[in-house]
């Protein structure tokens, strides 16, 4: 089965660098997503332990889109008001200058199936991450608070992704989603169904196991 959305994140692919940020930057991270972004007219990074590449991640917990990737999230963005793009220069002696621009989403987006989404005990963070289509139909690209350092997007601007082949060093990895239309669903994209989080699934034997 296909599934229409997908979370996003930075895979340490081995020959993409890392950006750097000079030493005692301030603020860290660079950016958060609700809140409005400061200095960023005064940051300089710095391409570090490895090549360029479409899509990548920096120290101080930041996502760096180059010129033609920010163009296609430009094209696919459904809501320009929840994303901003701010121009940062990047230095490198090996592979020479570039600028990037830093991805910042403007607002939290309530996407969440509440009633399936499931959480393992004492933690903020989703075990079973389920959205909501009515809450993410008019979505593409957009973010969760499910999410601390990634954000999702739909099928369509992930295929968009690989066919331009600006995928390298990205993690598409799957997400649930309840809701999806038959039509879709005839088209082969899962449509979530309610279950058990997985801890109230296990058993134990009684006694020493060991």
């Amino acid at each position: 089965m296909k599934h229409l959305y997908y979370n996003v994140s930075f895979n340490e692919y081995k020959k993409v660098g890392m950006l750097d940020i000079p030493e005692d930057w301030q603020p860290f991270p660079i950016e958060r997503s609700g809140v409005p972004v400061e200095n960023i007219d005064k940051l300089i990074l710095t391409l570090k332990n490895g090549k360029y590449a479409d899509f990548m991640f920096s120290v101080g917990c930041a996502y760096f889109l180059s010129p033609r990737l920010k163009e296609l999230f430009e094209h696919y963005v459904a809501d320009s008001t929840l994303i901003e793009f701010y121009p940062v220069p990047v230095v490198s002696e090996q592979y020479g200058d570039r600028t990037y621009y830093l991805l910042h989403f403007t607002r939290w987006c309530d996407v969440r199936n509440e009633q399936m989404t499931s959480f393992m005990p004492r933690s903020k963070y989703p075990a079973r991450m389920v959205l909501d289509y009515n809450k993410v139909c008019n979505l593409t690209i957009f973010n969760s608070d499910s999410y601390n350092i990634s954000f999702l997007m739909r099928d369509e601007v992930r295929r968009a992704i690989k066919r331009e082949k600006m995928h390298i060093g990205i993690a598409f990895d799957p997400v649930e989603c309840s809701g999806v239309p038959e039509e879709l669903q005839k088209k082969g994209y899962a449509c979530a169904n309610p279950r058990k989080p997985i801890w109230k699934c296990l058993s134990f034997p009684k006694g020493k196991i060991w």
